[in-house]
C-alpha cells in the first residue's frame, strides 16, 4: 500500500520546521502549543493526502502539495477556529489542488478514455473489477475525465462525505449553486462511468 505521507522521518522534519517558522513570525502565545500543530498533522494529514489524490494531483507532487498546505496551517495556526481544523484545511487544500491542477493541464494532454488503465486480465468481469485497488483505478479515471469544478463537489459530497452547505461555504459560492453543480457532477459521473464501463468491457471481449 501507498504510504499518505512519505516517510515518518519527512514528516516529522515537515512539523518540526512549520513550528519554527510559525515561533519565529508570532510571539510565543500566538501558536497555541506546538503539540496542538503535532495534533493536528497527525489527525488530518492522511486525509488532506487522500483528497488531494482525489481532485486529480499526480502522485508525484502529492507529498509536496500535503505539505503546502501545512505550511499554510502552520503560519495561520492561531487564526484557525477551535474544532474548525479541517474545515480550514479543506479550504486551504481546494486552492493548492487549484494551482497545481493548472500547472498539470498545462504540462500535458488531457487523456482520451482510450487511455484508462487496462484494468481487465483476461478473467474477472468489469463488475467484479470494482474491488480494492482497481476500483480505484476506475474510480480515478473517470474523476480525471470530469470538469474540474464538477470533479470537486462530486469528490466533496460522494467521496469525503460532506454536506452542501459545508461545500458552498468552502468554495464560496450560493447554496443552489453548489447544489445545480452537484446535480450536474452526478450526471457527469454516471455518463462517463458508462463509456468507461463500455470501453472495459469491449476491451474484455477482445482480449478473449
Amino acid at each position: 500500500m501507498v504510504s499518505h505521507a512519505g516517510s515518518v522521518k519527512g514528516r516529522l522534519s515537515l512539523v518540526e520546521s512549520a513550528e519554527a517558522t510559525t515561533a519565529e513570525s508570532k510571539p510565543a502565545h500566538g501558536l497555541a502549543e506546538s503539540g496542538d500543530l503535532r495534533a493536528v498533522f497527525a489527525a488530518h494529514y492522511p486525509s488532506i493526502w487522500r483528497l488531494l489524490r482525489r481532485l486529480g494531483i499526480h502522485h508525484a507532487q502529492l507529498d509536496d502539495a500535503a505539505q503546502e498546505v501545512f505550511w499554510v496551517a502552520a503560519r495561520r495556526f492561531a487564526d484557525i477556529e477551535p474544532g474548525r481544523e479541517h474545515a480550514f484545511l479543506y479550504g486551504v487544500a481546494l486552492r493548492v489542488a487549484s494551482q497545481e491542477l493548472k500547472k498539470q493541464r498545462a504540462a500535458e494532454p488531457i487523456a482520451d478514455l482510450e487511455a484508462v488503465p487496462r484494468v481487465v486480465d483476461g478473467g474477472p468481469s468489469p463488475e467484479e473489477q470494482l474491488q480494492e485497488r482497481q476500483a480505484r483505478q476506475l474510480l480515478d479515471s473517470v474523476l480525471s475525465a470530469m470538469p474540474a469544478e464538477l470533479r470537486v463537489i462530486f469528490v466533496l459530497f460522494e467521496l469525503e462525505g460532506l454536506e452542501v452547505q459545508q461545500i458552498a461555504q468552502l468554495q464560496e459560492i450560493p447554496l443552489g449553486t453548489a447544489s445545480s453543480r452537484l446535480r450536474r457532477a452526478r450526471e457527469e459521473f454516471s455518463a462517463i462511468a458508462k463509456r468507461v464501463k463500455a470501453a472495459l468491457t469491449a476491451r474484455e471481449r477482445h482480449y478473449r
